[in-house]
């Protein structure tokens, strides 16, 4: 996209140019939706079902059996599924008009609030096209919030409606206690067993099934359905945050439709298109993108993290994974995913030899420079990479990469094994998720590309850090975002509204606190973030964030975190290690694997010692300062997953939380360091 950059007193300034240099201000589903009068997220849906009538709009997998066992205490379940089931577009658009009904006949009025706590998948969506067809305000809480967070957000909006589902029922009868005004609880069923156990369900509340709820009678006969105002408040979403108390972000109906205008440039997604869905739909970037995708007549296929692949911990033994049937063109991801992903490859391909994993890797390193060789990348994809990329269904064609930077490194070990085009987005849920984005055919890594559609961006000094718009080459400063995505604010929090966001020329600006560099081509790169930046204590500044993203690289760390005080003159790092190259690890130290447990080798300073000096050698390979690469590191096999708390929804390190969780192992290497 070609971009011009503006140079003021107040910073630098980049957006999209409305010449035939790049897309127009009218371009991608904008026209379209003014010529059928789409101001609103159920208009959107409305306008898919009178385009696409008929056609396949959302599929959910059947769910055949079910196996449970115990383990230490905690209850593992394993599933075996079948085929994936299909709903029109008609078929979705009146499932939504009777949850609409179904909503006002129990007592909701225009205007009033529910929240949806639930996790990804087609009745998700549904629910909230229904309440908003109603003006009734969506509230939506990630899975992944502790007890606590959830029973705030439901009490902060005061909502006497809640959407749940099967799995997420006995959470949300455990915080009913402390939520008095909640009324209703609506479960979205197990297809085998129903809402489940409800035994412990309090009286006071009632308990309505998904399926009871769309079936109407001849009382809704009788209920007005107001024209929802594109102004309102849309969504509150409430964000899980890296740090304190979870924080409502107020999107408006015309904040997230010029996000939704804005993909459909980008994303060159069309009828034929098949999404394969499994990021929270909690997450601002997963809502807008389906919003657009059934604007645009694409086909949504829904899953999860645990059974997206074959290898996915609740799949059973024979059964499929979710990609494999799906077989999606598109998806969305973070980049921790598929940073997993690529290591599951490597380590199954060293499973079958050196030889063929010499092959592998030579075709990975080099597949980039033999595809100008004609039929080379042909004869590639077909003898030495379609294996691997059937177990994402084999007709990927594009992967969209949001939440956090991805490493150069990544980008091209993704696209050379899975043939895909990779296009790296930046956005926040205050600008509903979209600030900038990578073209499809740009092949260059490191940046988020250029401004969206519509969106209007500045850098600004921020002389703590040392960052300014007059740095050479390439102006560098806080990212500022002006234009129509950027929200409403926080909800029910003044002085944080006050802090972030700002009225300009009858322009509404948010502050992102992120750290953004330009670079001659106006594509932007993320290089640091106010709230990871710690000066150490002889002055130097470290950016640890951008240390854990090279660091994170390594085939040997499935996670890492850096922690550094301002009175030390060192990092350190907690680490969770790859469980099976841990013992490579232990062999080439002289550990014989049949005298210990896994458990006793990350705590033995042998191993220690080799990740340590890998972590290091790989930092300097990766560019990172002397005081960016560790000095200690301390070993822990505890997954860092959303259900501890440890990470977001979209797998960002919650540092508090870690802080507070590593704070005596940190304290013990700083104290051996000393």
């Amino acid at each position: 996209m070609a971009m011009r950059g503006v140079k003021t007193s107040e910073g630098w300034y980049v957006k999209a140019t409305p010449s035939g240099e790049c897309y127009p201000l009218d371009s991608g589903l904008a026209p379209k939706f003014r010529k059928a009068g789409v101001t609103t997220l159920p208009g959107a849906l409305q306008y898919g079902a009178s385009v696409h009538g008929s056609k396949s709009c959302m599929a959910t997998r059947q769910l055949l059996d079910r196996e449970r066992t115990e383990k230490n205490g905690k209850m593992f379940e394993k599933l075996r599924l079948g085929e994936y089931t299909w709903k029109s577009y008609s078929e979705v658009q009146q499932m939504a008009v009777d949850v609409g009904l179904g909503v006002r006949v129990r007592g909701l009025q225009p205007l009033d609030r529910v929240v949806i706590f639930a996790e990804t998948r087609a009745e998700w969506l549904v629910a909230a096209m229904g309440c908003l067809q109603h003006r009734i305000t969506v509230v939506t809480l990630y899975t992944t919030l502790t007890d606590a967070g959830v029973a705030h957000g439901i009490n902060e909006t005061e909502v006497s409606f809640v959407f749940t589902s099967y799995d997420l029922l006995p959470r949300v009868i455990r915080v009913l206690d402390q939520c008095p005004k909640v009324k209703t609880v609506v479960v979205m069923e197990d297809q085998l067993d129903g809402v489940g156990d409800v035994s412990k369900f309090p009286s006071n509340v009632t308990l309505v099934p998904f399926k009871k709820l769309i079936k109407q009678d001849d009382q809704t006969s009788s209920v007005f359905t107001p024209v929802p105002d594109a102004e309102d408040t849309a969504i509150i979403m409430y964000t899980s945050g890296s740090t304190g108390t979870p924080k409502g972000v107020e999107l408006s109906h015309t904040n997230i439709l010029a996000s939704v205008i804005g993909y459909s440039v980008q994303m060159n997604v069309g009828m034929e298109d098949r999404y394969l869905s499994f990021l929270p739909l909690a997450h601002i970037m997963e809502l807008a993108t389906e919003i657009a995708l059934i604007s645009l007549g694409a086909t949504i296929l829904y899953s999860s993290p645990h059974t997206l692949t074959s290898t996915s911990p609740k799949v059973m033994h024979g059964t499929e994974g979710d990609a494999k049937v799906a077989k999606p063109t598109v998806m969305n991801t973070v980049p921790l995913v598929l940073d997993r992903i690529i290591k599951g490859v490597y380590q199954k391909v060293e499973q079958q030899g050196w030889i063929k994993s010499l092959v592998f890797n030579e075709a990975v390193r080099y597949k980039f420079w033999l595809e100008y060789i004609p039929f080379t990348s042909y004869f590639l994809n077909a003898f030495v990479f379609r294996k691997v990329q059937e177990e994402l269904g084999g007709q990927l064609k594009r992967v969209v990469v949001g939440g956090a930077p991805l490493t150069p490194q990544t980008h091209d070990t993704m696209r050379a094994i899975f043939d895909v085009s990779i296009q790296v987005g930046y956005g926040s849920t205050e600008t509903a998720s979209c600030i900038s984005g990578m073209d499809e055919d740009d092949t260059s890594t490191g940046h988020s590309g250029g401004p969206n559609l519509g969106v209007l961006m500045k850098l600004v000094d921020w002389e703590e850090g040392n960052y300014r718009v007059t740095d050479k080459p390439n102006p560098r400063g806080e990212i500022v975002v002006g234009g129509t995505v950027v929200s409403k604010g926080y909800f029910k929090l003044p002085e944080e509204n006050e802090a972030s966001f700002y009225e300009e020329n009858g322009l509404r600006w948010f502050s992102t606190g992120d750290i953004g560099e330009i670079n001659n081509l106006g594509s932007l790169k993320i290089i640091d973030r106010k709230k990871d930046l710690v000066k150490l204590k002889h002055g130097e500044y470290v950016s640890l964030g951008n240390a854990e993203s090279k660091l994170k690289t390594l085939s040997n760390v499935e996670n890492i975190c850096v922690f550094a005080d301002s009175t030390k003159d060192k990092t350190v790092a907690v680490v969770v290690p790859s469980a099976e190259r841990l013992w490579k690890v232990a062999a080439s130290v002289g550990i014989n694997k049949d005298t210990v447990t896994i458990e006793e080798l990350c705590a033995d300073e042998r191993i220690n010692e080799a990740i340590l000096k890998e972590l290091q050698s790989h930092g300097k390979k990766c560019g990172l300062t002397r005081w960016e690469v560790p000095a200690a590191v301390y070993l822990t096999l505890e997954p860092w997953t959303p259900d501890t708390g440890l990470v977001t929804a979209a797998l960002k390190l919650r540092r508090q939380q870690l802080n507070h969780h590593y704070e005596h192992s940190v304290h013990d290497m700083y104290s051996r360091l000393d």
